[in-house]
């Protein structure tokens, strides 16, 4: 289960084994970024091309943010920038074929902390794997995340030379995938037949902010002294604080009803699916003003440290996003009105 949404959905899983009886089924945490997994993942310099950052973040990005995304350290970035110049932090459009770029790769200073980086990181990155004593280069390796286009599954996959089976379970997957580097998503946009996916699909992002973990986000590994190697977490963002004051309770009332609606779920014939549909529906429908501010206030302090960096919610002022809120709520309850209706109906005439 790959940090830091996987912490809770290992939880849930982990009490699905048990009350299933399930014995033979052992789950792991790994700690992992896209950051930390590309600084590990990263080739020479004149054979790498960045493809899994510039596949989503090409236009409108700055020479620092660039940085940031590869697994540069702060003080790194700021290193190359007495050296680059003022035009670290411009903004640059179509970034991968721009002279900032070109210029940027033939900055020393970022040439040496490139090859650093990449060299340190891939040798820890490994000896990190190896912690988790599984067989993994013949048995392969199974992730599951929220995932959007699973790019730390690209990455590890690339990492282990395209040759050990990745496949990857998610909440959501909007990227192809192929047999060796396998993906799933619960409610992607690549498998259309999933039950109830229209429905569930809808506001996806805040499975993102209900997912939050009780630590930050993993910089990068480090060998210990006695050859093995570790995490290392960014403690700078407040993540542990932010857990405890919005998300941790929550979370708690999430765990006991997935206990009892598992339990029931085992007793009865009830249709769970059709159900959960329904309550979802209605949750949109009846959102109230705490849980309105509480959208916002996760949104003002969720931090990007991958293509963009920063807080992107705070580009735009609470009022207007609200409202844009409001409006894409309206136009979710109003297209799905009569499907729920219909839906509804068909619950009460099979008696349940």
């Amino acid at each position: 289960f790959m940090s830091r949404e996987g912490q809770f959905l290992k939880k849930l899983f982990d009490e699905y084994c048990s009350q299933k009886n399930e014995k033979d089924i052992k789950t792991y945490y790994f700690y992992g970024s896209r950051n930390s997994v590309m600084s590990a993942a990263l080739k020479p310099l004149n054979e790498e091309d960045f493809k899994f950052l510039f596949r989503f973040f090409k236009f409108f990005i700055k020479p620092s943010q660039f940085l940031t995304s590869i697994g540069f350290s702060d003080s790194q970035v700021k290193e190359v920038g007495k050296s680059f110049g003022k035009n670290i932090e411009k903004v640059c459009f179509n970034f991968p074929k721009s002279k900032t770029f070109k210029k940027l790769k033939e900055n020393q200073d970022f040439k040496k902390f490139y090859d650093e980086n990449r060299t340190k990181q891939s040798k820890a990155f490994s000896k990190y794997l190896q912690t988790f004593n599984v067989d993994y280069i013949h048995d392969g390796l199974t992730f599951v995340d929220i995932g959007y286009h699973g790019t730390m599954q690209d990455l590890i996959f690339t990492f282990l030379g395209e040759k050990t089976k990745v496949c990857g379970y998610y909440i959501k997957n909007r990227t192809k995938c192929d047999e060796n580097n396998f993906k799933f998503g619960l409610l992607s946009d690549m498998q259309k037949s999933v039950f109830g996916a229209k429905i569930t699909k809808y506001d996806a992002y805040h499975y993102e902010q209900i997912l939050r973990a009780n630590h930050g986000r993993c910089l990068g590994y480090m060998l210990k002294q006695d050859g093995t190697a570790k995490e290392v977490l960014d403690e700078q963002h407040g993540d542990k604080q932010i857990f405890e004051k919005y998300v941790e309770k929550m979370q708690n009332e999430i765990f006991e009803k997935f206990e009892l609606i598992f339990s029931e779920t085992l007793k009865s014939d009830l249709n769970i699916e059709n159900v959960c549909l329904i309550y979802y529906y209605e949750m949109i429908k009846n959102k109230t003003k705490q849980d309105k501010k509480w959208i916002l206030d996760m949104q003002d302090c969720h931090h990007d440290d991958f293509g963009y960096v920063g807080y992107p919610g705070r580009a735009f002022k609470r009022g207007l996003r609200s409202f844009a809120f409001n409006i894409k709520d309206g136009c979710f309850i109003f297209s799905n009105a009569f499907y729920i209706k219909k839906l509804k109906k068909s619950i009460i005439k099979k008696g349940n």
